[in-house]
């Protein structure tokens, strides 16, 4: 499923028997969700593999929806997400000031605090850890490795333990950004409207990408083959 400004990407991989989904998007979107999967004649209780490239709702909260599938993600990205949103429940109307011990680059205050409150009020008012899939399925990236034909490549700056997803196939291999890049043109773009937790971090992350020779998936936007610039 094509990213947007208000829909994250979710991508689709089968082999051998295994069927698993890469981001799987806000929960108010899980009806679209199934019915992308229908397309390919696979229902909920088909999926057998999760993976999560960072735990923010636009990305973690249909993980409820496969009920049978082992869920792939970071510890410390989980445990930092749940501390952020600890965070926010705490006040009323969330602001920069209570993201900035999350967001550093906030400080700075060259961001709208107009659009974080926003963002932040969304972040808050949709907000389920339960959606992120029974514990006894959870499987961490920092303890287990992935199952063969797909890689975890390290890609902080948005998040601190924000990951992206290599997948092997017989023609092109795929990468899975999340929001390691959330538009294509952001890999020469202007900063993104809410801060990273990291700026330096972010566009080190962005270099990684670039260079990746395959399809790239951004976490909101279309997917393109990229083809690196041979120096």
């Amino acid at each position: 499923m094509r990213g947007g400004a208000l829909r994250a990407s979710s991508v689709l991989a089968r082999r051998n028997g295994e069927v698993a989904v890469f981001d799987t998007g806000m929960a108010h979107h899980a009806a679209s969700l199934v019915a992308a999967l229908a397309l390919e004649g696979i229902t909920p209780e088909d999926v057998t593999l999760v993976f999560n490239t960072h735990a923010h709702v636009d990305h973690s909260h249909n993980n409820a929806l496969f009920r049978r599938a082992r869920i792939y993600c970071s510890r410390r990205d989980r445990l930092w997400t749940r501390e952020f949103h600890d965070a926010l429940e705490r006040v009323a109307n969330p602001g920069p000031e209570h993201a900035v011990p999350f967001y550093p680059a906030m400080a700075a205050g060259s961001y709208n605090p107009k659009v974080v409150r926003k963002v932040l009020a969304i972040e808050k008012l949709l907000w389920d850890e339960s959606r992120w899939g029974g514990a006894d399925r959870t499987v961490w990236l920092e303890e287990v490795e992935p199952p063969p034909g797909i890689s975890v490549i390290e890609t902080p700056g948005h998040g601190p333990h924000h990951v992206s997803f290599a997948i092997e196939t017989p023609g092109r291999p795929v990468l899975v950004c999340g929001d390691a890049l959330l538009h294509r043109d952001d890999l020469d773009g202007p900063a993104p409207l809410m801060p990273p937790w990291d700026m330096s971090e972010y566009r080190a992350s962005h270099d990684r990408i670039r260079s990746f020779d395959g399809v790239i998936v951004p976490g909101h936007d279309e997917a393109y083959d990229n083809t690196p610039i041979k120096k």
